[in-house]
């Protein structure tokens, strides 16, 4: 699509080109209020987040213990359908989904299974601030806003080398995300409906737990806040394995983490993160057709 086309396009979508604006408008605005509200506040946050006193031996078992269950979890479930449906039977969205959410739970489970199991007295509150629904859902707004500028010059940044790389002969595949794959494709409603779920609410809540109570909070006790905010999102990044989406991701995982840290509640950074998703939805549903067609 050339510029002209584009900008024709956009022209006679207002909904599409109002939720364009708002993002711009309001990313810019965000960003430009947290900056501000970061340097007077002359720290990281008010409210700081605990640490997690798990033992190093504990954590390693932990993180292994989740990188099983990501092999264990979607091998069960491509047995159980190739039992249920035929060895010729071709996985559809709808197992994706089902796999979707067997993930999370046992990754939530092996969380709550090391805290609890682990406990330690000197552990303090997950979140060291009590939020309101409303509160944190605005706050979680905010934040995602305000990640916008650095998530997108990242993966924009990121792209361009990648291209670069592959305009000098090196050969790099830079396949979409499988999600993103099986939602272009999906027609089912109810798996559709399945997708918006995990993607907006079940993800977003085990995620958070997981790498910002759990990851985030055990090397805060061990290291500095920016490397520990860089290594949560590190492993947030990895998790999602994708090469053209993973800095970007990486990114996503350390704005995230601030958030966490500056509002002290995890609330706020679930629904920053189950903002940042719909936002991907959004523009997989609404953009693409006019974008690469």
């Amino acid at each position: 699509m050339t510029p002209e086309e584009l900008e024709a396009w956009l022209l006679s979508q207002p909904l599409v080109l109002g939720y364009i604006l708002f993002l711009l408008v309001g990313s810019l605005i965000s960003f430009i209020v947290l900056i501000v509200k970061v340097r007077k506040a002359g720290k990281l946050g008010r409210y700081p987040v605990s640490n997690w006193p798990l033992s190093g031996h504990d954590f390693a078992i932990f993180i292994m213990a989740i990188l099983a269950w990501f092999v264990v979890s979607g091998y069960m479930v491509l047995y159980a359908h190739q039992w249920i449906m035929g060895p010729e039977a071709v996985p559809g969205s709808g197992v994706a989904v089902i796999a979707g959410i067997l993930l999370q739970g046992g990754m939530l489970y092996l969380f709550l299974r090391f805290k609890f199991h682990h406990r330690n007295p000197n552990e303090g509150p997950i979140s060291s601030r009590i939020l309101s629904i409303p509160q944190s859902l605005a706050q979680g707004l905010f934040y995602f806003l305000a990640s916008l500028p650095v998530v997108y010059g990242v993966s924009m940044a990121w792209t361009g080398f990648l291209e670069l790389l592959r305009s000098q002969g090196f050969d790099i595949e830079l396949p979409l995300q499988q999600a993103v794959l099986l939602l272009q494709n999906t027609t089912n409603p109810v798996v559709f409906a399945g997708f918006l779920i995990l993607a907006v609410i079940i993800a977003p809540a085990v995620e958070e737990t997981v790498f910002r109570a759990g990851v985030y909070r055990f090397f805060k006790g061990r290291t500095s806040i920016p490397v520990s905010l860089f290594i949560s999102g590190l492993l947030f990044g990895i998790i999602h394995w994708n090469l053209q989406s993973l800095p970007g991701l990486v990114a996503v995982g350390v704005c995230l983490g601030l958030a966490y840290e500056l509002s002290g509640s995890l609330r706020v950074s679930i629904f920053f993160h189950a903002f940042f998703n719909l936002n991907s939805v959004i523009w997989i549903f609404l953009i693409p057709d006019a974008l690469i067609g």
